[in-house]
């Protein structure tokens, strides 16, 4: 009930927004219209918008597949909600939409179209012993005769689809989502002495999976880095700021926190800051370090602050959306080793000045199993 409760909330809100297609995707010629199962209620439901799919899924459904591909132009295809029920219907016969209105369903507007060409068939079935889920829709005629064997009423074409594939298909991106949180069980948290710090650990993979996989990014790096960074959790940093990844201010245009941090020489040469943490919190001007590489120094930055620990977890995904970080992201990056190399070595935007950065990576990862999230 809860579920059905929460995914009905997600339905208002793209109503009233009136945006069932995807704004990403209008400029394409077809839409990948994603299928859902909910397995409390036996509905199937197909949306085109990946965000409302997205958050069904986090509501319980799972994610089945691409059911079909719909043109952005053609006939419009009604879609309805039965608020009693909580069952969803969808048609392309006007006159069946208006009879289903008056008694009591709710018009939630024109959820795709079906193709004028008549390119591929969807068929519908129809289950008179089901209140939610009573009707399937399919492209797949194997799939319509074994419904119908088992009992559902053939009602014949629903509409048509296209043969032409969407340039935005997000179709790997959902089906990992649906996995739900894979490997968390096989994380070694028990090489965790520290109780707050395993809790920390546990609820940082929790939210840190949907946005990696959202982003392409590899959960076990981002992870890690987050325990590299932010001392699991307890850096003044983190603390103060809610800064879990020792991001600077850059290009950001909220809040700041200035602090004293850490910096390794990467080349012999001269840089500005002090030659104790000491110096630096005392302040006053930097000064001219001759170092050689691998030498540590110290300066004072702003970082960015944030309002809360997920912020900075959706802001490091944001950050390495960038084309700058496309060789620490899926697809060119192919496991979290390259991911890792990446950040450590060889894009211009390397993540610390730490010349063992990669290494450290990986060694956390290791020790305690993170790639079992990726």
């Amino acid at each position: 009930m809860r579920k059905n409760i929460r995914y009905k909330v997600f339905i208002v809100l793209f109503v009233l927004a009136g945006i069932f297609t995807s704004s990403s995707v209008l400029a394409d010629t077809t839409n990948a219209m994603y299928r859902l199962y909910n397995p409390n209620s036996g509905e199937h439901f197909y949306t085109a918008n990946f965000i409302e799919a997205r958050n069904i899924i986090n509501a319980g459904w799972k994610y089945e597949m691409v059911g079909w591909n719909a043109p952005t132009t053609g006939d419009p295809v009604y879609r309805l909600y039965n608020p009693n029920v909580g069952d969803h219907h969808y048609t392309l016969n006007a006159s069946e939409r208006d009879m289903l209105v008056n008694v009591g369903w709710q018009y939630e507007g024109i959820g795709w179209y079906s193709d004028v060409q008549k390119s591929v068939k969807l068929y519908r079935a129809y289950n008179p012993n089901a209140k939610s889920g009573s009707h399937n829709y399919t492209t797949n005629y194997g799939e319509q005769l074994s419904i119908v064997r088992a009992g559902w009423r053939d009602e014949g074409l629903a509409w048509y689809g296209s043969n032409t594939a969407p340039a935005d298909n997000k179709d790997s991106i959902l089906t990992e989502l649906s996995n739900g949180y894979k490997g968390i069980d096989e994380v070694r948290f028990e090489r965790i002495n520290s109780i707050s710090r395993r809790n920390w650990l546990y609820q940082t993979v929790k939210s840190s999976i949907p946005l990696a996989t959202e982003g392409r990014v590899f959960p076990s790096v981002m992870v890690a880095q987050a325990i590299i960074e932010s001392g699991w959790g307890e850096s003044g940093l983190t603390v103060r700021a809610n800064n879990l990844f020792g991001l600077k201010k850059g290009t950001w245009t909220g809040a700041v926190y200035n602090a004293v941090t850490a910096e390794q020489a990467r080349n012999d040469g001269t840089y500005s800051g002090y030659r104790t943490q000491a110096d630096a919190q005392k302040g006053g001007p930097a000064q001219s370090l001759t170092l050689k590489k691998g030498d540590y120094y110290w300066i004072i930055a702003p970082f960015r602050q944030y309002s809360s620990q997920q912020e900075s977890l959706a802001n490091y995904v944001a950050v390495l959306s960038q084309s700058g970080y496309a060789d620490a992201r899926r697809p060119q990056a192919k496991n979290y080793k390259d991911a890792a190399t990446a950040l450590g070595d060889d894009i211009p935007l390397s993540w610390a000045t730490s010349i063992e950065y990669t290494k450290t990576i990986i060694n956390m990862i290791e020790y305690y199993n993170l790639q079992a999230l990726d």
